[in-house]
């Protein structure tokens, strides 16, 4: 089973774009609280699955769909 990408503290984009250079795959999931960073997120990791929520309010277990993470 192939293991998720998480970015728990999503801004812009510049993080999962050097995960992405690094590991050669696109961040599975990203998080932040602020609409304006995910919806800038959204426009530079569209496949991405995003959260705009508080990393401590986000149910892992449901946002992972109970597979593992990377």
């Amino acid at each position: 089973m192939r293991e998720l990408i998480v970015d728990s503290f999503a801004g812009g984009g510049g993080a999962s774009t050097g995960i992405e250079l690094a590991t050669g795959r696109s961040v599975d999931i990203a998080i932040n609280h602020d609409e304006v960073a995910i919806e800038m997120h959204k426009t530079n990791h569209p496949n991405t699955k995003h959260y705009i929520e508080d990393i401590w309010e986000v149910d892992p277990l449901e946002a992972t769909q109970g597979k593992p993470v990377a």
